[in-house]
């Protein structure tokens, strides 16, 4: 009896580390997550006054925003900027959070370590890249989906530059960097914006030319030409080089405009049609989803047989797809209807105390029905929120997945939850 106890109350331990964070909070215990009980046995400061954090906001020496801190803007709909410049480096950065994004707040250390060792073995494997930076970020959990910003001390002679880390001795492409340039100190310096979805790590970003100054120019100027000319065509035509027609143009335009004032009717109706079209446009609104169980497959031996026949061959439960979404609908939303419409068993159970629903079981397949660390887990654009999936408001373009993972989150992805 004593040993059957105690693998119950293993697996409810496991069951609230795993899915508190995951897609929710467990119904089958009471305990906090794994990361509230270290912020509150570690913080001293909880019980005092906080002050609200401003919009944009100097980060400490030690680099970190507080639980408390993070509390002022949870749930805000604006960005906020946290940013900070590296003495020995030069480099200036930036951390932009979207304070909706922000539901569960915890305790975020941003500071980034610059590092120049292993930056030109990681540019040479990396098809001898041009140029690279190296840094390192302090381990811990996301609050929200941030983007990172460095601003150089200097100019790179690059157009195309890559987020990646080290795997294996191998570098591995994380995302792509947007390139931009920005005044500092009266001279042109590089700027790199990229999204953060993991800490812990040393991290480099690596590019060079793709293409040169000629070519890009020549391109660039071919289509603001093609937009002027297609411009003037909508109107009166290409006019001659002395501007002989300029007159001509100018009675074309009266002759236009004036029997539009005596059909205020056609006008009105005209118009009416144009804002009906144009909030359809608006209302249009995209992300993709995915469900699957790959993981099982190497975990066969932990498998209730008698769920055998609702894992794939693949693996695959539902294959990315791209589907409508109303604004203010959240990742259970999207999940809910797309799986009632495809005829996919989900289960879901709400928990007020979270005011979250936890995703139980989809497709037959239900937490530890493939060991004690196994259920299900969602991800947003790469990116493993703290909190349920019915308080993560989708945005055009997000990527779902819904993923069954076997070893609580490391067969999967999700770093912090792994350790």
């Amino acid at each position: 009896m004593k040993k059957r106890l105690g693998s119950i109350l293993i697996l409810l331990l496991t069951g609230c580390l795993l899915f508190a964070a995951g897609c929710g909070p467990t119904t089958k215990s009471d305990q906090i997550t794994k990361l509230d009980k270290q912020e509150d046995t570690t913080s001293k400061d909880k019980d005092k006054k906080v002050e609200p954090l401003k919009e944009k906001t100097k980060l400490p020496n030690n680099g970190i925003i507080t639980k408390g801190q993070m509390e002022t803007i949870a749930g805000k709909k604006s960005n906020y900027e946290f940013y900070a410049s590296d003495p020995d480096s030069g480099n200036d950065y930036i951390w932009t959070y979207d304070g909706k994004k922000i539901q569960n707040p915890i305790e975020q250390k941003l500071k980034v370590t610059f590092k120049n060792d292993k930056v030109e073995e990681v540019k040479k494997a990396a098809n001898d890249a041009t140029v690279g930076l190296g840094f390192s970020l302090e381990e811990g959990n996301l609050a929200a989906p941030v983007d990172l910003k460095i601003v150089l001390d200097e100019k790179w002679d690059a157009d195309s530059v890559i987020l990646c880390k080290v795997v294996d001795n191998k570098p591995e492409k994380m995302s792509e960097a947007v390139v931009g340039t920005e005044s500092k100190a009266d001279k042109e310096v590089t700027s790199l914006t990229f999204p953060v979805k993991e800490m812990g790590d040393t991290y480099y970003l690596v590019g060079g030319k793709t293409k040169n100054d000629k070519d890009s120019s020549n391109q660039t100027a071919g289509v603001q030409n093609k937009k002027k000319t297609d411009s003037k065509a909508d109107s009166a035509q290409n006019q001659t080089e002395d501007g002989e027609n300029r007159e001509d143009a100018g009675d074309e335009t009266q002759e236009y405009t004036e029997p539009e004032t005596q059909t205020n009717e056609s006008s009105d109706e005209q118009q009416q049609s144009n804002a009906e079209t144009s909030q359809a446009q608006q209302a249009e609104h995209t992300c993709t989803i995915s469900i699957e169980c790959s993981t099982i497959l190497n975990n066969q031996g932990d498998l209730n047989k008698a769920k055998s026949d609702f894992v794939p061959s693949d693996g695959v439960i539902m294959a990315s797809e791209t589907v409508e979404y109303q604004p203010g609908e959240t990742v259970y939303d999207v999940l809910y209807r797309i799986t009632k419409s495809k005829g996919i068993h989900m289960e879901a159970s709400y928990t007020p105390a979270y005011s979250s629903y936890y995703v139980e079981g989809i497709n037959q397949l239900y937490e530890f029905d493939c060991g004690e660390l196994s259920g299900w887990m969602y991800s947003v654009n790469g990116w493993f929120p703290n909190y349920g999936c019915s308080k993560y408001e989708v945005s055009d373009g997000d990527m779902i997945e819904w993923r069954y993972t076997c070893d609580l989150g490391r067969d999967v992805g999700d770093q912090y939850m792994g350790e």
